[in-house]
């Protein structure tokens, strides 16, 4: 994969402004007969999991009247170091089976608990992705009736907005990952707080709150 430039999530933060003009619409797309519908439009397959796209998710935000939050999420992960590299819609999004659990595709976590996912992020830019490659969450911020749906710890600390489930996006055995893994966790993990679990195939958590591996 090629690299991804630097807040490659910024549009989807910044473009909701346009839609505070109402004039001078343009209703033809009401009227225009489409037959080449693409499911890939919505959501795109990460190692066998169904991610929602940035177009997704710029659709639930917009039907949820949620721009004020995501515009203030946004620049407080800027502000406080967060660069580059993962997706950052996904850390709102609950998981990749949604549509089973009679709950939303993304959550909105408690502002107290904002520094936490800052602090994982971090951690996971300067510790873990120069070493595994370009990570996609598919599992972040969750509800507490999301949580026990996918069968989360009663305390997950997804439910803190301090977790993520992640994937890599290059090919990479599962035993090389986990020997990545096992060594960060070695090496930086106790004082950092991380917690690490490693589960089927090349998904996997990480968090910081809580030294802790499974």
């Amino acid at each position: 994969m090629k690299h991804i430039s630097k807040w490659i999530v910024l549009p989807f933060f910044l473009l909701f402004s346009c839609y505070s003009k109402a004039e001078a619409v343009d209703l033809s797309k009401l009227y225009e007969v489409h037959r080449d519908f693409d499911y890939s439009d919505l959501v795109i397959e990460v190692q066998g999991f169904k991610v929602p796209t940035l177009a997704a998710f710029r659709g639930w935000v917009l039907m949820n009247k949620k721009q004020a939050d995501i515009q203030e999420g946004y620049q407080y992960f800027l502000d406080r170091g967060v660069k580059e590299g993962i997706p950052l819609h996904l850390v709102l999004l609950q998981g990749t089976d949604w549509r089973l659990s009679n709950t939303t595709v993304f959550n909105l976590p408690d502002k107290k608990n904002w520094d936490n996912m800052v602090r994982t992020l971090l951690f996971i830019q300067q510790h873990v992705m120069p070493k595994t490659g370009l990570l996609i969450p598919v599992s972040g911020d969750r509800s507490k009736e999301y949580n026990q749906h996918a069968g989360g710890a009663p305390r997950s600390s997804h439910l803190d907005f301090c977790a993520l489930d992640l994937v890599p996006t290059r090919n990479i055995s599962r035993a090389e990952l986990h020997n990545i893994l096992n060594s960060i966790y070695n090496s930086v993990g106790q004082k950092n707080n991380m917690g690490l679990g490693l589960y089927s195939g090349v998904r996997f958590h990480i968090d910081t709150c809580g030294y802790r591996s499974w």
